[in-house]
């Protein structure tokens, strides 16, 4: 880390803060969060995960199977990281991208085989703790953002009451919709079928640091 804190190393890193305190202290990431902390780092995922091969190659940069638009290789897509917000119309919401949005490359295999076609894949950072453990606050999750209604329990990126939620979704047999949170903390909050239109949906988590 080079005398970088922790904090600021899983902010940049796009790690949760208490994640990464825990590899400190010699839990084992899974495969994408190393990814993730190479690719910060710049160094080899080969030498950070197995301690094989050279810290880095000659020109200081590692290779990493997550990079920079313009630099994705064959057999991954570039997918943009951006942030979603309500917008001023009732009824709607804005999926925007920054002026220069930060852009990750996947492997294009491995986001159909959880269930998301590369083409509306988006990578959007999780806020609050209203999902934890599941998401935590600061999570990377890819959202499915072709899933604008509800299709099945699973958990969502909406905006309701003028907020933007991460819920899980669930539909009773009457209709009734419940916004879930896995922290128990929360609530459950019901949507009477006449207020259901006011509820909009920006698109199904697909992963967040593991399948969902």
């Amino acid at each position: 880390m080079a005398g970088e804190s922790a904090h600021a190393f899983a902010k940049r890193a796009g790690l949760s803060d208490s994640s990464f305190r825990q590899y400190l202290q010699g839990s084992m990431p899974g495969l994408d969060n190393l990814v993730l902390i190479a690719n910060a780092a710049e160094v080899s995922l080969d030498w950070l995960a197995l301690g094989r091969g050279e810290m880095r190659p000659v020109n200081g940069k590692a290779p990493a199977p997550m990079m920079t638009a313009g630099e994705a290789p064959h057999g991954f897509v570039n997918v943009p990281k951006i942030e979603i917000r309500p917008s001023a119309g009732a009824g709607s919401l804005d999926l925007y991208e920054e002026s220069e949005p930060d852009i990750f490359a996947f492997r294009e295999e491995w986001l159909r085989r959880i269930g998301v076609s590369p083409k509306f894949a988006r990578l959007m950072v999780a806020k609050g703790d209203s999902m934890r453990e599941t998401i935590n606050d600061g999570d990377l999750m890819i959202v499915d953002v072709s899933i604008r209604e509800f299709i099945d329990e699973a958990i969502y990126v909406l905006v309701y009451g003028g907020l933007v939620r991460l819920k899980r979704l669930q539909m009773l047999r009457s209709g009734l919709l419940l916004l879930k949170s896995d922290n128990p903390h929360y609530q459950t909050e019901e949507v009477p079928l006449a207020e259901q239109p006011e509820l909009i949906i920006g698109g199904r988590v697909r992963w967040a640091g593991g399948a969902i």
